[in-house]
Protein backbone atom coordinates (compact mmCIF):
# COMPACT_ATOMS: atom_id res chain seq x y z
CA UNK A 1 0.00 0.00 0.00
CA UNK A 2 2.99 2.07 0.82
CA UNK A 3 2.12 5.60 1.17
CA UNK A 4 -1.60 5.08 0.71
CA UNK A 5 -1.78 3.12 4.23
CA UNK A 6 -3.82 4.51 6.98
CA UNK A 7 -5.54 3.05 9.86
CA UNK A 8 -9.03 3.93 8.33
CA UNK A 9 -8.43 2.07 4.89
CA UNK A 10 -6.95 -0.88 6.94
CA UNK A 11 -10.23 -1.18 8.76
CA UNK A 12 -12.12 -0.88 5.79
CA UNK A 13 -9.82 -3.58 3.90
CA UNK A 14 -10.39 -6.06 6.99
CA UNK A 15 -13.85 -6.01 7.22
CA UNK A 16 -13.54 -6.29 3.01
CA UNK A 17 -11.84 -9.81 3.44
CA UNK A 18 -14.41 -10.60 6.26
CA UNK A 19 -17.39 -10.54 3.59
CA UNK A 20 -15.04 -11.69 1.03
CA UNK A 21 -15.05 -14.64 3.14
CA UNK A 22 -18.30 -15.29 4.44
CA UNK A 23 -19.29 -14.80 0.51
CA UNK A 24 -16.81 -17.92 -0.56
CA UNK A 25 -15.04 -15.42 -2.76
CA UNK A 26 -11.88 -15.53 -0.72
CA UNK A 27 -10.15 -18.32 1.41
CA UNK A 28 -10.40 -18.71 4.89
CA UNK A 29 -6.83 -20.27 6.06
CA UNK A 30 -7.04 -20.84 10.54
CA UNK A 31 -4.15 -20.07 12.56
CA UNK A 32 -2.94 -23.80 13.84
CA UNK A 33 -0.98 -21.91 16.89
CA UNK A 34 -0.65 -18.96 18.80
CA UNK A 35 2.95 -17.72 19.42
CA UNK A 36 4.30 -14.25 20.41
CA UNK A 37 5.01 -12.64 17.09
CA UNK A 38 6.91 -9.37 15.96
CA UNK A 39 6.00 -7.28 12.47
CA UNK A 40 8.61 -6.14 10.49
CA UNK A 41 8.64 -4.08 7.08
CA UNK A 42 6.82 -1.06 6.32
CA UNK A 43 2.95 -1.07 7.21
CA UNK A 44 1.49 -3.28 4.41
CA UNK A 45 4.63 -4.59 3.30
CA UNK A 46 5.70 -6.66 5.66
CA UNK A 47 5.05 -9.96 7.82
CA UNK A 48 4.64 -11.07 11.11
CA UNK A 49 6.89 -14.04 12.87
CA UNK A 50 7.80 -15.58 15.60
CA UNK A 51 9.44 -13.19 17.91
CA UNK A 52 13.08 -13.49 19.12
CA UNK A 53 13.65 -16.82 17.14
CA UNK A 54 16.33 -15.24 14.62
CA UNK A 55 19.67 -13.95 15.52
CA UNK A 56 22.65 -12.69 14.35
CA UNK A 57 24.12 -16.39 12.54
CA UNK A 58 20.69 -16.63 11.53
CA UNK A 59 20.44 -17.05 7.36
CA UNK A 60 17.39 -15.70 5.30
CA UNK A 61 16.09 -16.25 1.92
CA UNK A 62 14.15 -13.20 0.32
CA UNK A 63 12.62 -14.28 -3.00
CA UNK A 64 10.92 -11.67 -5.07
CA UNK A 65 12.17 -8.16 -3.93
CA UNK A 66 10.13 -5.84 -6.00
CA UNK A 67 11.39 -2.37 -5.10
CA UNK A 68 10.44 -2.53 -1.23
CA UNK A 69 13.21 -3.66 1.30
CA UNK A 70 11.99 -2.65 4.20
CA UNK A 71 11.12 -6.54 5.29
CA UNK A 72 14.74 -7.56 4.61
CA UNK A 73 15.88 -4.15 6.06
CA UNK A 74 14.40 -4.67 9.34
CA UNK A 75 15.17 -7.78 10.06
CA UNK A 76 18.80 -7.13 9.26
CA UNK A 77 18.55 -4.08 11.61
CA UNK A 78 16.92 -6.10 14.70
CA UNK A 79 18.95 -9.06 14.47
CA UNK A 80 22.05 -8.57 12.28
CA UNK A 81 21.21 -11.47 10.54
CA UNK A 82 22.17 -12.60 6.56
CA UNK A 83 19.86 -12.13 4.05
CA UNK A 84 20.10 -13.45 0.64
CA UNK A 85 18.28 -11.78 -1.93
CA UNK A 86 16.56 -13.32 -5.20
CA UNK A 87 15.30 -11.57 -7.99
CA UNK A 88 15.48 -11.59 -12.09
CA UNK A 89 13.78 -8.13 -12.42
CA UNK A 90 15.38 -5.38 -14.00
CA UNK A 91 14.32 -2.79 -11.74
CA UNK A 92 14.55 -5.03 -8.70
CA UNK A 93 17.79 -5.51 -9.39
CA UNK A 94 18.64 -1.97 -9.90
CA UNK A 95 16.72 -1.21 -6.98
CA UNK A 96 18.50 -3.51 -4.75
CA UNK A 97 21.93 -2.44 -6.16
CA UNK A 98 21.78 0.94 -4.92
CA UNK A 99 19.85 0.25 -1.61
CA UNK A 100 23.72 -1.12 -0.86
CA UNK A 101 22.01 -3.01 2.62
CA UNK A 102 24.40 -4.41 4.70
CA UNK A 103 24.59 -8.16 5.63
CA UNK A 104 22.95 -8.76 2.25
CA UNK A 105 23.69 -10.53 -0.79
CA UNK A 106 21.95 -10.11 -3.97
CA UNK A 107 21.38 -13.30 -6.50
CA UNK A 108 19.87 -12.17 -9.80
CA UNK A 109 18.46 -14.80 -10.60
CA UNK A 110 14.84 -16.40 -10.20
CA UNK A 111 13.54 -19.32 -8.33
CA UNK A 112 10.80 -21.63 -9.47
CA UNK A 113 10.07 -25.38 -9.17
CA UNK A 114 12.69 -26.70 -11.43
CA UNK A 115 15.76 -24.94 -12.74
CA UNK A 116 16.88 -23.45 -16.44
CA UNK A 117 15.70 -20.88 -18.27
CA UNK A 118 12.47 -19.44 -18.57
CA UNK A 119 10.59 -16.04 -20.25
CA UNK A 120 9.90 -13.56 -17.83
CA UNK A 121 6.89 -11.31 -18.20
CA UNK A 122 7.14 -7.97 -17.23
CA UNK A 123 4.12 -5.57 -15.99
CA UNK A 124 1.93 -4.02 -18.93
CA UNK A 125 2.05 -0.62 -16.70
CA UNK A 126 5.55 0.40 -16.55
CA UNK A 127 4.92 2.35 -13.80
CA UNK A 128 4.90 -1.34 -11.90
CA UNK A 129 7.59 -3.30 -11.23
CA UNK A 130 6.86 -6.76 -10.68
CA UNK A 131 7.32 -9.80 -13.45
CA UNK A 132 6.16 -13.35 -12.97
CA UNK A 133 6.72 -16.67 -14.25
CA UNK A 134 2.79 -16.54 -14.71
CA UNK A 135 1.66 -14.97 -18.02
CA UNK A 136 -1.23 -13.16 -16.62
CA UNK A 137 -3.78 -10.74 -17.84
CA UNK A 138 -1.63 -7.54 -16.39
CA UNK A 139 1.80 -8.97 -17.04
CA UNK A 140 1.69 -8.40 -20.84
CA UNK A 141 5.08 -6.23 -21.39
CA UNK A 142 8.20 -7.08 -22.24
CA UNK A 143 9.57 -10.93 -22.28
CA UNK A 144 12.82 -11.17 -20.81
CA UNK A 145 14.61 -14.45 -20.51
CA UNK A 146 16.11 -15.20 -16.84
CA UNK A 147 17.65 -18.36 -15.35
CA UNK A 148 15.79 -20.18 -12.39
CA UNK A 149 17.20 -21.87 -9.56
CA UNK A 150 15.29 -24.39 -7.58
CA UNK A 151 15.32 -24.48 -3.82
CA UNK A 152 17.80 -26.85 -3.16
CA UNK A 153 20.08 -24.55 -5.80
CA UNK A 154 19.11 -21.31 -3.89
CA UNK A 155 21.05 -22.87 -0.42
CA UNK A 156 24.22 -24.25 -2.56
CA UNK A 157 24.47 -20.44 -3.66
CA UNK A 158 23.65 -19.25 -0.50
CA UNK A 159 26.44 -21.83 0.81
CA UNK A 160 24.40 -22.77 4.16
CA UNK A 161 22.45 -26.16 5.04
CA UNK A 162 19.63 -24.68 6.38
CA UNK A 163 17.26 -21.25 5.58
CA UNK A 164 15.72 -20.11 9.33
CA UNK A 165 13.57 -17.59 7.31
CA UNK A 166 12.18 -17.90 3.31
CA UNK A 167 10.02 -14.93 2.27
CA UNK A 168 8.36 -15.52 -0.94
CA UNK A 169 6.39 -12.75 -3.03
CA UNK A 170 6.56 -14.41 -6.60
CA UNK A 171 3.40 -12.91 -8.26
CA UNK A 172 1.72 -16.43 -8.70
CA UNK A 173 4.95 -18.48 -9.51
CA UNK A 174 4.53 -19.48 -5.27
CA UNK A 175 2.01 -22.10 -6.27
CA UNK A 176 3.65 -24.21 -8.93
CA UNK A 177 6.72 -23.94 -6.48
CA UNK A 178 5.23 -25.12 -3.52
CA UNK A 179 3.56 -28.17 -5.64
CA UNK A 180 7.65 -29.02 -6.65
CA UNK A 181 9.42 -32.13 -5.93
CA UNK A 182 12.28 -29.79 -5.26
CA UNK A 183 10.32 -27.37 -2.81
CA UNK A 184 9.29 -30.55 -0.90
CA UNK A 185 12.98 -31.85 -0.87
CA UNK A 186 14.32 -29.26 0.40
CA UNK A 187 11.21 -27.81 3.00
CA UNK A 188 12.54 -29.43 5.94
CA UNK A 189 15.32 -27.09 6.35
CA UNK A 190 12.94 -24.26 6.09
CA UNK A 191 12.49 -22.80 9.85
CA UNK A 192 9.95 -20.00 9.06
CA UNK A 193 8.11 -19.38 5.43
CA UNK A 194 6.68 -15.64 4.50
CA UNK A 195 4.55 -15.91 1.46
CA UNK A 196 2.23 -13.94 -0.89
CA UNK A 197 -0.69 -16.09 -2.35
CA UNK A 198 -2.32 -14.68 -5.30
CA UNK A 199 -5.25 -16.32 -5.15
CA UNK A 200 -7.10 -13.08 -6.27
CA UNK A 201 -6.03 -13.13 -9.52
CA UNK A 202 -8.49 -14.90 -12.02
CA UNK A 203 -6.45 -17.38 -13.12
CA UNK A 204 -6.12 -18.80 -9.70
CA UNK A 205 -8.53 -18.50 -7.48
CA UNK A 206 -8.98 -19.32 -3.78
CA UNK A 207 -8.63 -23.30 -4.49
CA UNK A 208 -5.10 -22.42 -5.25
CA UNK A 209 -4.30 -21.21 -1.94
CA UNK A 210 -6.57 -24.30 -0.13
CA UNK A 211 -4.17 -26.59 -2.06
CA UNK A 212 -1.39 -24.46 -1.60
CA UNK A 213 -1.97 -24.31 2.44
CA UNK A 214 -2.64 -28.13 2.50
CA UNK A 215 0.81 -29.31 0.94
CA UNK A 216 2.29 -27.04 3.29
CA UNK A 217 0.83 -28.64 6.07
CA UNK A 218 1.58 -32.44 5.03
CA UNK A 219 5.24 -30.76 4.81
CA UNK A 220 4.86 -30.10 8.77
CA UNK A 221 4.18 -26.07 8.56
CA UNK A 222 2.09 -24.73 10.87
CA UNK A 223 0.21 -21.28 9.92
CA UNK A 224 0.79 -18.74 12.38
CA UNK A 225 -0.37 -15.36 11.10
CA UNK A 226 -2.09 -13.86 8.21
CA UNK A 227 -2.83 -10.37 7.22
CA UNK A 228 -5.96 -9.35 7.97
CA UNK A 229 -6.50 -6.44 5.91
CA UNK A 230 -5.50 -8.13 2.60
CA UNK A 231 -5.85 -12.38 2.99
CA UNK A 232 -2.39 -12.44 0.98
CA UNK A 233 0.29 -12.52 3.43
CA UNK A 234 0.70 -15.58 5.69
CA UNK A 235 3.72 -16.72 8.02
CA UNK A 236 4.00 -20.47 8.24
CA UNK A 237 6.27 -22.09 10.92
CA UNK A 238 7.87 -26.08 10.48
CA UNK A 239 7.08 -28.26 13.49
CA UNK A 240 10.58 -28.16 14.74
CA UNK A 241 10.48 -24.77 14.91
CA UNK A 242 7.21 -24.91 17.11
CA UNK A 243 8.54 -27.62 19.40
CA UNK A 244 11.77 -25.95 20.35
CA UNK A 245 9.01 -22.85 21.28
CA UNK A 246 7.35 -25.32 23.24
CA UNK A 247 10.23 -26.51 25.11
CA UNK A 248 11.91 -22.82 25.40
Amino acid sequence: MGDLYTPLMDTYRKARVVAKQIAGIEPNVQRGATIPLEFHGAPGCGWAIPKNVLDARSVVVDVGLGEELSFPASLITRYGCSVHGFDPTPRAIAFARRADLPNFRLHELGVAGTEGEADFHLPSNEKNVSGSLARVDHLMGEVVRVRLVDLPAALELAGVNRIDLLKMDVEGAEYDILRSDSFKAASSKVGIFCVEFHHRWREFGKQSTIEAVRTLAELGFTCVWRSAATNEEFTFVNRHVLANLAAA
